[in-house]
């Protein structure tokens, strides 16, 4: 049997996504170690890891953000992409590697599984650690001319006019957007003794072993040069609840005879005045039923905004295992985490998207240009334009038939099967995963 270690930053859905690979694992008898925010500890430790919270690295996890990192408030999207990658993401490696080497001291530590925002891993692999693997619980960084650089989340272009395009403006982002994080890599590894690298710090995000991509290429552009190590496992769909008890309105949802529309906006933005709110106004009219899970926020802030009244249509949650509540739902109106969206498009669930920050732009484009809903634009829409967009999903068939290949493609894969499958080869070969032949293939481009 083999030791695995997971390497988490301190954020909810990146930490417990890969749980259902961590538990296919130990479910086959290997151990599995998890270095993450003591903020997750219990639930990780109820999954049967042993758990080794941050000792030197900064732990935010569980906090507000905003709070934590007041600056995040006053900076554009570009501004902020700037610096979390140079100061939290690659930043905070250096500590993370002091954690991890002291983990992996005299423990037999066969592979690593990360996300491609710790940057940790792989300098200890470097350092003579283990081999590691990465996975995506976001876009598909670009690997060819034809995909458009990460960050400024623009639609594909055919023909050389667009390659030069992508060219241009990747070389602007990773000098002025990327530069910084760049930079701080390049002084991370002088001060560990390693060599210069021969890449940018963007393309550290994915292991050169192995990388499970958390969906299918139906939801990405198109990439004629996908790395031989990137495999796509579908979405990252967790287990069923141990102990979720069904709350009394459930089978308003379950038995409605109208169009049930969830509403979230995820487990990192706290203010319910964004999206909660307004399409909570948006749809308060509208002949559908309406849940809401607030996630990080708290219930009690939805009233207080609405003035202590919700509407009739209205049913208010801060957690629903969305496995089970997808499959009643319509349409999805969220603030585009990655998670999220692909847990919507497993189930063929189109999507009303609204959230600007973050990487939120990049993925509103791939729910934009693969037709699988509709994209506001912005991260306060206005009740009318959810309300807008919501109707048009509704109304118009090609949305849920765009959702509907791309649940077709999902339904080929179990994420932590096919996820602990590649780790077991990994551990046992020390060496690249390539991908099979015929994995990858994908639709053609729309028009």
């Amino acid at each position: 049997m083999s030791t695995f270690l997971v390497v988490s930053i301190p954020a909810q859905a990146h930490t417990t996504n890969p749980l259902p690979i961590a538990r296919r694992l130990m479910d086959r008898g290997h151990e599995v170690l998890w270095y993450a925010s003591s903020a997750y500890q219990d639930q990780l430790a109820a999954s049967g890891a042993t758990v080794f919270p941050y000792q030197r690295a900064h732990d935010f996890g569980g906090a507000v953000l905003e709070d934590e990192f007041p600056w995040l408030r006053k900076t554009s999207t570009i501004s902020t992409l700037r610096r979390v990658f140079a100061e939290i993401f690659v930043g905070g490696a250096q500590e993370r590697i002091a954690d991890l080497q002291e983990i992996v001291a005299g423990r037999p530590v066969d592979a690593v599984l990360t996300d491609g925002l710790t940057f940790a891993p792989g300098l200890l692999d470097e350092l003579g650690g283990p081999v590691w693997a990465t996975f995506g619980d976001g876009p598909l960084p670009p690997s060819g001319p034809e995909t458009p650089p990460f960050g400024p989340g623009l639609r594909p272009m055919r023909g050389p006019l667009g390659v030069a395009r992508n060219a241009v403006v990747g070389a602007i982002g990773r000098r002025m957007v990327f530069g910084p994080a760049d930079r701080r890599y390049r002084e991370i590894r002088a001060d560990l003794g390693l060599p210069p690298p021969g890449h940018h710090v963007m393309d550290a995000m994915i292991s050169p072993y192995l990388h499970l991509q958390g969906c299918t290429p139906a939801f990405e552009y198109p990439q004629k040069h996908v790395p031989e190590q990137v495999h796509w496992v579908g979405a990252l769909r967790p287990d069923p609840p141990a102990s979720w008890e069904t709350p009394a309105w459930w089978s308003q949802v379950t038995d409605a005879t109208r169009p049930v529309v969830l509403v979230s906006q995820g487990t990192l933005r706290p203010d319910v005045t964004e999206l909660l709110v307004p399409a909570i106004r948006g749809l308060a009219d509208e002949d559908v039923t309406v849940v809401v899970a607030t996630g990080q926020a708290e219930p009690g802030d939805v009233y207080g905004s609405l003035g202590g009244h919700l509407p009739d249509n209205v049913l208010l949650t801060r957690y629903v295992p969305y496995d089970l509540l997808l499959p009643h739902v319509s349409t999805f109106v969220t603030n585009g985490g990655y998670t999220g969206v692909t847990l919507a498009l497993a189930h063929g669930v189109p999507l009303v998207q609204a959230g600007m920050t973050e990487e939120k732009h990049e993925i509103a484009r791939r729910i934009e240009w693969t037709g699988v809903g509709v994209r506001l634009g912005t991260t306060r829409p206005s009740p009318q334009a959810v309300a807008s967009g919501v109707r048009s999903v509704l109304s118009e068939p090609r949305y849920r038939a765009a959702a509907a290949l791309v649940r077709v493609e999902m339904a080929q894969h179990d994420a932590g099967a096919e996820g602990a499958d590649l780790l077991e080869e990994l551990a046992s070969t020390r060496r690249l995963v390539p991908r099979r032949s015929g994995v990858g293939a994908r639709r053609p481009e729309p028009a």
